[in-house]
């Protein structure tokens, strides 16, 4: 899977109530009284077009997250009469079972090494995707290209594409820039004993920060990653709908689901019934981490005899 964002259920979660959410809101962080960073969180959306109809739950994810979140998500997806799930893999590859697995590729490599950087587990090594009523509902590399090729594009042309909406993105970026925001020194990171748990924290701000979100990935990635996959789900979901299962989640990550609530909306007339929160990082122990020390005087520390 893109590690896009590149999301233990909240605490007794049973006794959440369920509350009706905000448009394309599936990740935040849940604060205390003195808004301090508790958790990262990520939605279970509820959608529904009538009482007696299919029920269909978008559950966001991030692709790294603490042992339990994936845990929790293990028992809650085994609710379900049918989960669809995201792998953008050729149709005959091997669904992945879970567990260790062999690095081959840059983007596992990177994967892992954000992994382990941040101290959490991998949603591959967590997930056991085998199990009967979990149903592939992506694009393989081919109907990428496929659909690509339809568009007229080319790997050019999607090269020059990407590099002027990223382009684009930062400079938009720049100029909303928060004066206020501390710069992040890289060597100040580097020898800083709770440099892991602050990069954490960093992350999940930026994962929930909403601007971010609705800027989104550009133009040219957003029809490739996002609108050409989320249109062969939602084929498979009028499938499984259709063969009569009632409750239904859609398992992805949590940049797809945007998208997929306007398609709900749309193609099936369902709305947000009720949300809940599931916990996916454990952001105390960075809240609490000291600020780090001039990096100058760490460094001359090293250097002593």
């Amino acid at each position: 899977a893109v590690l896009l964002s590149l999301p233990a259920l909240a605490h007794a979660e049973k006794d959440r109530p369920a509350g009706k959410p905000k448009a394309s809101t599936f990740i935040r962080i849940e604060r205390d009284k003195d808004d301090k960073p508790q958790t990262l969180q990520t939605a279970v959306v509820h959608h529904r077009a009538s009482k007696k109809g299919a029920v269909v739950d978008l559950v966001a994810a991030v692709h790294v997250g603490d042992k339990a979140y994936f845990d929790a998500l293990n028992k809650r997806l085994d609710e379900y009469d049918v989960v669809l799930y995201e792998l953008v893999a050729p149709k005959e590859a091997a669904v992945p079972r879970g567990g260790k697995r062999p690095i081959g590729d840059p983007v596992s490599m990177l994967q892992e090494m954000t992994r382990s950087s941040l101290g959490l587990e991998s949603q591959v090594e967590c997930i056991d995707y085998t199990k009967g009523h979990f149903v592939h509902a992506d694009l393989s590399p081919d109907e990428m290209g496929e659909k690509m090729r339809e568009r007229g594009d080319n790997g050019l042309s999607v090269t020059l594409s990407v590099a002027a909406d990223l382009i684009r993105h930062a400079n938009l970026q720049q100029e909303a820039a928060d004066d206020e925001e501390e710069d992040v020194n890289p060597l100040s990171l580097l020898l800083d004993p709770a440099a892991s748990e602050k990069m954490k924290l960093m992350m999940a701000r930026q994962f929930s920060d909403p601007a971010a979100m609705e800027a989104g990935l550009g133009p040219t990635l957003q029809r490739m990653l996002i609108d050409d996959r989320n249109e062969a789900a939602m084929k498979v979901l009028r499938k499984q709908i259709a063969q009569g299962h009632k409750r239904i989640a859609i398992y992805y990550g949590a940049a797809h689901m945007p998208d997929f609530q306007r398609r709900l909306a749309e193609e099936f007339e369902m709305r947000p019934a009720g949300v809940e929160w599931v916990d996916a990082w454990d952001l105390t122990t960075a809240a609490k981490a000291p600020p780090a020390a001039n990096p100058l005087d760490e460094l001359f520390k090293l250097l002593e005899p």
